[in-house]
């Protein structure tokens, strides 16, 4: 048994981003036209091998994820080869760092442009630009708030919020979803509409992440123009109203402004002080003091707070990308892993009073890869008459023993009995390791019944009473017609009896 890790600790972004590429491509290649049977399996060897290899030379359990993602890099690198739209669309998905750079930057520029005083050389103080912009910023750390109550602070957005991004994500892989590619435009579609709701946390943190900074500069942009001008303009600050009095005007401004000229150590104008400032009957003061008092309580108010939550969506934005999260459990991995993390993946077929013919082999083979991954081995007990069920395991154990899934094998033309179909079940449980199941074959019941009158009744009181047996039995079971398999509705039915990884 190979040591392997499997507690899903997540991947890296470039690689889930591969990962979920090739799943897309693959999932769609059912007549393997773009990628290979051979491809496939080859890059399943050589992932194991490199991962393996890796796993030894670091002296660590081999991991699940790392074997995805080497795997996928070697499809996509061949598939590059054949198909330069693979690469372009991987590539089309990623985040521009340029970004993280570009938008902060102008948004300090447009706050030094910001920050323009009129050419009276006179600064109202309740129209003061800087007011504005700490009004603002107190409104949306309000909406942070509420957002946390929500339970969603967490995510960085609001619910609404995250649905919204997702759309937004969503109709951009839509508008960018790959055109003229032929047999490649619906896998690659898939691809980045899958992508866009995989990353929309990731991408989520980002945005925040650079609105926040941009947020932050623009604020240090507007003071630090403020001041710049101030040094050669003389500003004289007082206010005017249609609606304030001068107490009204006090309470305000003592309310934003009164914490900075304590921090300063400077006592804040009275009532009365401020009623001497009004436009147009007073000509105002110095704006020193107040620029500086506005200063500072953009500084607290603004840019250290955006800075906090700037490194917050940071260090979220950096975990998603070093762990994005996928559900390993699917039948799409199940199938990748079951190979690496067994060795060769074997089911086991145990039919009860049933002969097959070559096609319900070939048929039972597909249902073995579709379950178990490519190098899946079929294991097929001989049939166990009817009557001699305690004889169920005779010669099953111990040569091959070491199987993924037992399964029992039955005809829908027999109806199922107690005594005999469950005694066989049983001996199977008992003998058996599990996890075991039930396949019921209707191929020859349908062809039998053919296009008589009420055939379909007929058809569907048998599969109910065989599902309501393997119920009252507790064991999984799958109805098919092994000459034209349907492999999904198989997977739907038995996959979930393999279990998730541990």
């Amino acid at each position: 048994m190979p040591d392997v890790t499997f507690h899903n600790r997540g991947m890296n972004e470039n690689d889930a981003r591969e990962v979920v590429l090739v799943r897309a491509i693959e999932m769609a290649d059912k007549d393997f036209a773009t990628l290979s049977q051979e491809d496939r399996q080859y890059a399943s060897r050589a992932a194991a091998e490199l991962t393996r290899w890796s796993a030894a030379e670091k002296r660590e359990p081999a991991s699940a994820e790392r074997y995805l993602a080497q795997r996928a890099h070697l499809l996509i690198g061949k598939l590059s080869e054949r198909r330069p739209a693979v690469r372009r669309t991987a590539a089309a998905v990623a985040w521009r760092p340029w970004i993280d750079l570009v938008v902060p930057l102008a948004a300090l520029v447009a706050g030094v442009l910001f920050e323009r005083i009129g050419d009276r050389g006179q600064v109202n103080v309740l129209a003061f630009p800087l007011l504005v912009l700490v009004l603002w910023n107190l409104a949306v750390y309000l909406l942070v708030v509420i957002s946390g109550l929500r339970g969603a602070v967490a995510r960085g957005a609001t619910g609404t919020e995250q649905r919204g991004l997702r759309a937004w994500l969503l109709d951009l892989a839509r508008r960018a979803a790959p055109r003229g590619a032929k047999s490649l435009d619906v896998p690659l579609g898939r691809f980045m509409l899958e992508w866009a709701t995989l990353s929309a946390s990731l991408t989520g943190a980002r945005i925040a992440r650079v609105l926040h900074l941009a947020a932050a500069l623009f604020a240090a942009g507007a003071v630090a123009g403020l001041y710049v001008r101030g040094l050669v303009f003389d500003y004289r600050a007082g206010w005017e109203s249609t609606f304030l009095d001068a107490s009204q005007v006090h309470a305000l401004l003592s309310a934003i402004l009164g914490p900075a000229a304590q921090a300063l150590g400077q006592a804040f104008p009275t009532a009365d002080q401020v009623s001497t400032l009004r436009f147009p009957a007073s000509s105002g003061e110095s704006a020193a003091r107040w620029i500086h008092w506005y200063a500072l309580t953009v500084a607290a108010l603004v840019i250290v707070p955006r800075l906090a939550l700037w490194a917050w969506a940071a260090w979220r934005a950096h975990r998603h990308a070093h762990r994005m999260d996928l559900d390993l459990a699917a039948p799409y991995f199940r199938r990748l892993l079951g190979g690496f993390t067994r060795g060769r993946a074997r089911l086991r077929v145990l039919p009860y009073s049933f002969t097959l013919d070559e096609a319900a082999g070939d048929s039972l083979r597909t249902i073995a890869r579709r379950l178990l991954g490519e190098d899946a081995e079929l294991l097929q007990r001989p049939s166990v008459a009817f009557g001699e069920e305690a004889r169920a395991v005779d010669g099953a154990m111990p040569a091959d023993a070491q199987v993924a899934l037992n399964l029992a094998l039955f005809n829908l033309a027999a109806t199922p009995e107690q005594e005999n179909h469950g005694a066989f079940l049983d001996a199977l449980r008992a003998g058996l390791p599990p996890p075991h199941a039930m396949l019921v074959d209707e191929g020859a019941y349908r062809r039998r019944l053919g296009t008589q009158p009420g055939s379909d009744e007929r058809l569907a009181q048998r599969r109910d009473a065989w599902r309501a047996f393997a119920t009252s039995r507790g064991w999984p079971i799958a109805i098919a017609d092994l000459a034209a398999p349907d492999l999904t509705q198989i997977e739907r039915e038995l996959g979930a009896v393999l279990g998730q990884p541990e």
